[in-house]
């Protein structure tokens, strides 16, 4: 991990660091590494992460939130994945202009990345260049073209959109 943030300070990759305690006697403290990096260095801090890492980085999933103006995409990584107390989290936080909604696929450098990149393609209509397998996974084959369920404006399912009225 040490090699990760020496890295980044080197880049000049903006992070910061969250650290929450865990166990019963609530001694060992869990890290939580936020890098908020533009989409342009997304590989490249993918890459770091792999060449940073002892193992392999874990990629867990790929979220999603709509802001109104803008949307955020945060790909959820886990260092030494599956070693009790010693597991740290990694999220990279890409912030896209929703008049230009799209990131590169990861799946060449972390093929596990497809679901999550498919998903997110589906959901929120955020292009993903260069995925090997854009298809659909989970809307069937007659949802209607440019509605995505999670989003929060005049693209998202009309129902959806009396709710989000209602929660303002």
């Amino acid at each position: 991990m040490e090699e990760l943030l020496k890295k980044l300070k080197e880049r000049k990759i903006d992070f910061e660091i969250k650290e929450k305690e865990e166990g019963v006697k609530r001694k060992i403290a869990r890290k939580t590494i936020l890098i908020k990096i533009p989409r342009e260095r997304l590989r490249e801090t993918v890459k770091l992460l792999i060449d940073s890492s002892e193992d392999f980085p874990h990629f867990s999933v790929c979220s999603f939130t709509d802001y109104g103006k803008h949307v955020e995409l945060n790909y959820h990584f886990t260092i030494d994945y599956g070693k009790p107390m010693e597991e740290e989290n990694v999220v990279l936080r890409v912030t896209l202009k929703k008049d230009d909604l799209k990131v590169p696929t990861l799946t060449d450098l972390i093929p596990g990345t497809i679901i999550s990149e498919r998903e997110i393609k589906e959901m929120t209509g955020i292009e993903i260049e260069n995925i090997p397998d854009g298809r659909h996974m989970f809307l069937t084959k007659d949802f209607p073209d440019g509605v995505y369920p999670w989003r929060r404006d005049e693209t998202s399912p009309k129902e959806t959109r009396k709710l989000y009225e209602v929660w303002k």
